[in-house]
C-alpha cells in the first residue's frame, strides 16, 4: 500500500527517518508531505509511534495534470469506496490546492463527495449523514496540478497527544517539542533541562522519547472503524510497542518563574502518567548564571507580545550569557524574537528555521 504523512514544516527529513525505522519505504518527499509504501501493519504502527507528524493517510489514487473537474470526478470514481467504508459512517471531504488550475475549495469538496456517494449507494440508500457519528475524512490534495485522493487513518492530528488538558496562553505543539528534543542530540543518560517550561511540553516529550513510549498507545484511530486492519494486527502492534518501553531513570528538570505555570505543568505530566519522573520547580532562569552547568538545555523562552521590548532584550542577553559562561552546555532555544541575532556574536550560534504553528521561528544552537 501507499501512504502519505503530513508533517510540521522543516522536519521532513526527521519524519523520513522515523518512517524508515518503522519499516516504511520512502518514495517521495515534498513540502510537509512524505509518501512511502509498506505493508498494512504500518497503519497502526505509524499512528502509534507518531512523534513529529500530523496525520497519516492512505493514498487511494493519484494522477498528474488534472486540470478539469471532469478529470477529478473520474479519478475519484475509479476508487472502490465500498472496500473502505461501512454504510453507517458519514464522510467529510476536505481539500487543499497549491499552484493548480483547480482551486475552488467548495467545488472540489462537493464534487468529490458527489463521486463518493455515487459509488457508496447501499441498497438504494444514500451514505449516512448522521452528524452525531465520527466522520471519516477524505482529503483532495492538488499540488502543481497533480491530484491525490487521501483517506485519513488518524482522525485528529497526531500532535494532539491527549494530555494537554490545561495550558497557559499558546503552548508549543507536541510534535514540534519532540522535534526539538531530537535536533538537540540529547544523550538520554545526561541531565536535560527546560528553564522556561511553561505548562509542560518539551520536558514531557523528552521523557517519552527517552523511555521509548509510543505517544499514541492508548488512543483510538479512524482506521479501527474501517475494514482494512484486523483487530488482531492492531492489538499486536500495541503489545509490541508496550514491550519496547524502557524502564530506566532519567534526570529531567523543568523550571519556570511562575508558580501557576508549574502547577499546570505538574497536572499535565500527571495526566501523561509521567508526573513523578520530572522534577518541576519554581525558579528564575537567571539563577543558572551563578554556577557552572554541563547538560542539555532546550527551551522556548517568551517572545512577542508577552514582554515589553526592553525586558525581552534583557532576558535574551541573560540567555546568551548563560550559554557563554558554560562552554560544556549543549544549549538550544526556539524563538521568533529575531532581535536575538543582533544581541549575539554570529559565530557563537547556528540556527535552523522552524514554524511554531504559523509563526516562523529559529532554533538557535550554541556552538560548543
Amino acid at each position: 500500500m501507499k501512504f502519505v504523512l503530513s508533517t510540521i514544516a522543516w522536519v521532513e527529513s526527521m519524519a523520513k527517518k522515523e518512517i524508515e525505522k518503522q519499516g516504511g519505504v520512502i518514495e517521495e518527499t515534498i513540502d510537509r508531505l512524505v509518501t512511502f509504501s509498506g505493508w498494512i501493519e504500518l497503519i497502526p504502527r505509524i499512528n502509534l509511534w507518531s512523534r513529529v507528524w500530523n496525520k497519516m493517510y492512505i493514498l487511494l489514487a493519484e494522477k498528474e495534470n488534472v486540470v478539469t473537474f471532469d478529470e477529478l470526478f473520474d479519478l475519484v470514481s475509479t476508487i472502490s469506496w465500498k472496500n473502505y467504508f461501512k454504510k453507517e459512517f458519514p464522510i467529510v471531504v476536505k481539500s487543499n490546492s497549491t499552484r493548480s488550475e483547480l482551486f475552488a475549495e467548495r467545488t472540489l469538496q462537493s464534487l468529490t463527495k458527489k463521486a463518493i456517494v455515487k459509488s457508496l449507494v447501499w441498497d438504494n440508500n444514500i451514505v449516512n449523514e448522521d452528524s452525531s457519528l465520527e466522520k471519516m475524512e477524505i482529503l483532495v490534495l492538488l499540488i502543481d496540478n497533480k491530484a491525490r485522493i487521501l483517506l485519513n487513518t488518524s482522525w485528529n492530528a497526531l500532535h494532539m497527544r491527549g494530555y494537554r488538558e490545561k495550558a497557559w496562553e499558546a503552548p508549543i505543539k507536541e510534535s514540534l517539542a519532540a522535534a526539538l528534543v531530537f535536533l538537540s542530540g540529547w544523550k538520554f543518560r545526561e541531565p536535560f533541562y527546560d528553564v522556561f517550561c511553561g505548562s509542560w511540553t518539551i520536558a514531557i516529550e523528552a521523557l517519552m522519547i527517552a523511555k521509548n513510549i509510543a505517544p499514541w498507545i492508548k488512543r483510538k484511530f479512524a482506521f479501527e472503524k474501517l475494514w482494512l486492519v484486523s483487530n488482531e494486527i492492531t492489538e499486536n502492534e500495541r503489545v509490541q510497542a508496550k514491550k519496547k518501553e524502557f524502564a530506566g531513570e532519567y534526570t529531567i528538570r523543568a523550571s519556570d518563574i511562575d508558580p501557576e505555570m508549574i502547577e499546570l505543568a505538574k497536572e499535565n505530566a500527571r495526566i501523561a502518567w509521567l508526573g513523578w519522573e520530572i522534577n518541576f520547580e519554581v525558579r528564575d532562569f537567571r539563577e543558572y548564571m551563578d554556577k557552572p552547568i554541563s547538560w542539555t538545555l532546550v527551551s522556548n523562552p517568551p517572545y512577542g507580545e508577552r514582554l515589553k521590548d526592553e525586558n525581552l532584550k534583557s532576558m535574551y542577553n541573560s540567555i546568551d550569557k548563560i550559554f557563554r559562561l558554560n562552554p560544556d552546555l549543549n544549549g538550544w532555544i526556539i524563538s521568533s524574537f529575531m532581535e536575538f541575532d543582533n544581541l549575539i556574536k554570529k559565530d557563537t550560534y547556528k540556527k535552523r528555521k522552524l514554524y511554531n504553528g504559523g509563526e516562523m521561528c529559529y532554533f538557535w544552537k550554541k556552538n560548543i
